[in-house]
């Protein structure tokens, strides 16, 4: 017994002396970001086709485009248009979609996000707002670029988004979206 653990420590000793900087690189932490946003505006509906980004599937979808509002400073940053590429409404006052959001900041770079978005009626019903949701439980960025580069994580919103004038094509956005990325590590 005395044997086993004497020759234990002698190959924990050997490693350690033998493993230099060269030899055992420390992994670094990944770098992570975390930023909270504002997607606000009034939107009207623009057809837009565009390929995925990661499947290269051809996508037809209406795109609403509206400002990007830093949470603490109230300032506009950019922009954020959300492309909604399908839209399920049972008869229950709810809406699913599939949502792709493309958020870009100004002089930082984009972020691309799938979403399947939860909607669901607020009362009064006569003016069709509806209290909208995500959150993602795995990576649902699809794209990014520039200081987000290389980067995977998750876009989750909670807000509201009022189809008034749905008929026209138009619809008014107020959503607050966590954006969590880390640097992909390989």
């Amino acid at each position: 017994m005395k044997t086993i653990k004497i020759a234990e420590l002698l190959i924990t000793a050997l490693l350690i002396v033998s493993c230099h900087n060269d030899d055992c690189p420390i992994q670094p932490e990944p770098e992570i970001i975390q930023l909270k946003v504002i997607g606000k505006g009034t939107a009207v509906a623009q057809s837009k086709t565009f390929t995925h980004p990661i499947t290269g599937e051809v996508l037809e979808a209406d795109c609403y485009l509206m400002n990007l509002i830093d949470l603490d400073t109230k300032n506009t940053i950019g922009t954020l248009e959300d492309c909604v590429i399908e839209m399920q409404v049972p008869s229950d006052g709810t809406i699913t979609s599939r949502v792709i959001t493309l958020i870009s900041i100004d002089g930082r770079g984009t972020i691309q996000a799938e979403s399947s978005v939860f909607q669901e009626i607020q009362p009064p019903v006569q003016n069709l707002n509806f209290n909208t949701s995500y959150t993602p439980t795995e990576n649902n960025v699809i794209n990014t670029s520039f200081e987000f580069e290389g980067m995977e994580g998750t876009v989750s919103l909670v807000g509201e988004v009022s189809y008034k004038d749905f008929e026209e094509g138009i619809l008014t956005f107020n959503n607050n979206f966590t954006i969590e990325l880390k640097k992909i590590i390989e």
